[in-house]
C-alpha cells in the first residue's frame, strides 16, 4: 500500500524542482545612453530591465570586459568604429575564468563610435 503513495509524492517533488528552476531563469536586456557617441565620450549601459542577474558581465566588443554587481556601467570607447556590446550573467566562480561564450543567452546591441 505504501507504494501507491510514493508516486504522487515523487511527482510533487519533481514539480517543485522544475518550478524553482524556472524562477531562477535569467533574462537579459539593457539600454544605451548614446548609440553614436564620439570617441572618448562616456556611454551609460543600463541592464536594470534584466531579471534574475546577480553579476553583470559586460563585454564592450573592443577587447574590454568588466563584471559589476549593479546593473549600470559607464564606458568610454577609445577609438572610432562599430562595436557589439553584450551583457551576460555570471557567477563568482567563473568571473576570472570564462568570458561569455558565443551563443549563450544574453543581450547584444551595436554602438557606432565616431
Amino acid at each position: 500500500m505504501k507504494k501507491q503513495h510514493l508516486l504522487p509524492a515523487l511527482l510533487l517533488s519533481c514539480a517543485a524542482l522544475l518550478s524553482s528552476c524556472e524562477e531562477n531563469v535569467e533574462r537579459y536586456c539593457f539600454s544605451v545612453s548614446d548609440r553614436e557617441p564620439t570617441a572618448g565620450t562616456r556611454v551609460t549601459f543600463n541592464g536594470a530591465c534584466s531579471e534574475g542577474v546577480r553579476l553583470y558581465h559586460w563585454n564592450f566588443g573592443d577587447g574590454t570586459d568588466t563584471v559589476t554587481t549593479t546593473p549600470s556601467v559607464d564606458y568610454a570607447f577609445k577609438n572610432a568604429g562599430t562595436y557589439e556590446v553584450s551583457l551576460h550573467g555570471t557567477t563568482p566562480e567563473i568571473v576570472d575564468h570564462c568570458p561569455p561564450a558565443a551563443g549563450l543567452n544574453g543581450a547584444r546591441q551595436t554602438v557606432t563610435v565616431k
